[in-house]
């Protein structure tokens, strides 16, 4: 109960330095991303293929900064190339022209992702590893060897607070062109939990939209990596299940943004007790034998849809006490 109050009393005095610009008092606080706002483009990374698998294929920018792009664009297995296959658009879309679309706004400092997914079975059902990515990512997101014990401690798993925020929309929706197989529209944002040691790793996901209903937390396998996935439910995302992207049994459909402002840190905490409940590793871990690594924010999963999703201000922060 304790620890609820803490937690309670941490984020809204959080909320209340984001909204009033006020200091948070007795933390010291470090940014995990770099370029929140996208102003320096993106890097376009290779399909899946096993002679080019996460290639860098070309830089995509629209600004005067000279700075290089600090996220990428992965695509996987999606269709078209956006980079080989990019079509002429304004100046802040990169696109193939039919399945993936890719859009600065330089107003809002925001990035809109459209994966028209059902572009690629052409009105056939989803088959099971067919798998259309559409993602901005992040990684690596610091050389942790190299670093100083006062910076490790803010990639920490151990870190005392890791909260993420964001502002998110869907702003267009069209439903499944095929009634068999998987029809699962899913947006989420992950968080790569690598070992200290190098040899242990977890996919540690947060819910942000899937037009299936509600999503539940859970832990299973993923059998694409081989690895574990835990991923946070949309009620923990959100706050309540009639604020997410899914509200009175279909999609929210709305030019209004959602703000997304969570503490991972007691949820990456459930993720090492599910690891040592199931002997993941086969020996007891704890959240200090893991550190942010990198991240990724998209669609993730197979299915027939054509969705639109628009976000801004996707950062990471992590609390130490001083």
């Amino acid at each position: 109960m304790i620890d609820k109050i803490l937690s309670f009393v941490f984020m809204l005095c959080l909320w209340m330095s984001s909204v009033f610009g006020l200091p948070l008092s007795g933390y010291e606080s470090r940014d995990l991303f770099k370029d929140s706002s996208f102003s320096n483009g993106f890097t376009v990374i290779s399909q899946q293929a096993a002679n080019n698998a996460g290639v860098p294929l070309g830089s995509f920018t629209y600004g005067e900064n000279e700075e290089l792009p600090s996220w990428m664009i992965a695509q996987w297995n999606s269709g078209p190339c956006l980079w080989n296959d990019r079509v002429e658009s304004d100046r802040y879309t990169i696109t193939d022209g039919l399945t993936k679309f890719v859009t600065f706004n330089p107003e809002e400092k925001s990035v809109s992702m459209r994966l028209n997914a059902a572009n690629i079975y052409s009105g056939e059902a989803a088959g099971e590893y067919s798998w259309p990515h559409l993602l901005l990512e992040q990684s690596p997101l610091c050389d942790y060897n190299s670093m100083t014990e006062t910076e490790k401690a803010f990639y920490s798993c151990s870190a005392d607070r890791i909260v993420l925020s964001l502002d998110i929309r869907v702003t267009d929706f069209k439903p499944t062109t095929n009634t068999q197989g998987i029809n699962a529209a899913q947006y989420l944002a992950y968080f790569y939990l690598n070992g200290v040691s190098q040899k242990e790793f977890i996919w540690f996901g947060v819910n942000l939209f899937d037009d299936r209903g509600y999503q539940d937390t859970y832990w299973a396998l993923d059998e694409a990596s081989n690895k574990m996935i835990y991923c946070v439910s949309t009620q923990d995302t959100f706050g309540g299940k009639n604020k997410s992207l899914y509200r009175n049994g279909e999609t929210y459909i709305s030019e209004d943004w959602v703000h997304v402002e969570l503490d991972l840190s007691p949820h990456i905490a459930k993720a090492i007790k599910e690891a040592n409940k199931s002997d993941t590793f086969g020996y007891e871990v704890s959240v200090e034998d893991f550190y942010i690594g990198g991240t990724n924010i998209g669609f993730e999963i197979h299915g027939n849809y054509d969705c639109t999703v628009e976000i801004k201000n996707f950062q990471l922060t992590s609390y130490n006490r001083k």
